[in-house]
């Protein structure tokens, strides 16, 4: 018998593009900018972008000096003038500065300026697009833009970054995030002890929510017994994700805790940028200070150990069994799945 299968590497790739260009997606908070010349790099298909406060001013542009192409920033994050070490090429006040721009008598400079981004904001979460079809809010939906506002004032700041390459395909990792079906064997000594319930979807456009109980009757008892250190406001009693349609999530357990995962792609069909930023909830009382501090460590190291077990998982998955239609067989644990293919679908043909 013949091996079958559809080569779709260029179908991961050729969607990424579309959906990189056409929507806007999360990568931080403002408080972790807050002071001039703070920065983060995060990369993304062939490119690296920049999140920058000039001077009070939030801008997002591609890591490349506009005069030759050297970049800007090195290093994840740091907080530094944005100069060319190559020319002295710079940036500041929304301004670009040239040096020695008296030599440039053959060539019209004054149009130069860095490759900027938009840039729009859901309360305190910062989000960047290239040449986005729709309004933020729009894209978000009512539901989860008011949401995603709420969460971004109850948190502290983040407490841990956890950035490395996945070795798949984005679509795989990014499945395997929305799916709980390989919960009971994947993640049995971290994620699994919670015995989340099945719970229950709520589809928001491309984007989704999934709200689940903890099952486990003694951890859940002791979950409640921690709300009293954590201001959570309306948040959700159990596990709850949000899914930022195409690229990103927002889990919670109580609201003690919000982690920002975003599996950008890359140009590999067997590379993904994979990151994920772990915000605090505000104590309910500086004398809670402590214990609030401790339990994040705590889910810290736990979310590291499940998100590596998803990597070692994921790196099984070859990229050409990925397409965009749905799977022959699925679960009814695997409804996400089907609603995130029947979203990238729109873009295949495109």
């Amino acid at each position: 018998m013949a091996i079958q299968y559809t080569d779709m590497a260029c179908e991961t790739i050729s969607i990424a593009n579309k959906l990189v260009s056409k929507y806007w997606h999360p990568i931080c908070l403002k408080s972790e900018i807050f002071n001039n010349n703070d920065f983060m790099r995060f990369e993304i298909l062939g490119f690296e972008l920049i999140v920058y406060n000039d001077n009070g001013h939030i801008i997002v542009f591609d890591n490349l000096c506009p005069h030759r192409g050297a970049r800007f920033f090195m290093d994840d994050a740091g907080k530094e003038p944005i100069r060319c070490k190559y020319h002295g090429w710079g940036y500041s006040n929304g301004r670009l500065n040239i040096a020695n721009k008296k030599s440039f008598t053959r060539c019209d400079v004054t149009a130069a300026d860095l490759n900027k981004f938009h840039v729009d904001f859901c309360g305190d979460f910062i989000f960047f697009a290239v040449d986005p079809i729709q309004s933020l809010k729009k894209q978000l939906g009512g539901r989860i833009y008011d949401s995603l506002a709420e969460i971004s004032s109850q948190l502290s700041g983040c407490s841990d970054v956890n950035r490395y390459f996945f070795e798949s395909a984005w679509a795989i990792a990014l499945e395997n995030a929305l799916e709980p079906y390989h919960v009971p064997l994947i993640h049995v000594d971290t994620l699994a002890i919670l015995q989340l319930t099945e719970g229950e979807n709520f589809f928001l456009g491309n984007n989704s929510i999934w709200h689940s109980r903890i099952g486990n009757e003694r951890l859940d008892k002791r979950l409640r017994s921690m709300k009293k250190y954590f201001s959570t406001g309306n948040a959700l009693e159990g596990y709850s994700s949000i899914f930022i349609f195409p690229f990103s999530m927002l889990s919670s357990t109580y609201g003690f805790s919000y982690s920002l995962q975003n599996f950008f792609p890359s140009l590999q069909d067997n590379q993904t940028y994979f990151t994920s930023r772990l915000y605090s909830a505000l104590a309910a009382d500086s004398r809670y200070q402590e214990v609030v501090d401790a339990f994040i460590q705590s889910t810290a190291k736990m979310n590291r150990k499940i998100f590596e077990e998803d990597h070692q998982v994921c790196k099984r998955i070859p990229a050409r069994t990925w397409t965009s239609k749905p799977p022959k067989y699925f679960s009814d644990l695997e409804e996400k799945v089907l609603h995130f293919r029947k979203s990238c679908s729109v873009w295949a043909d495109i």
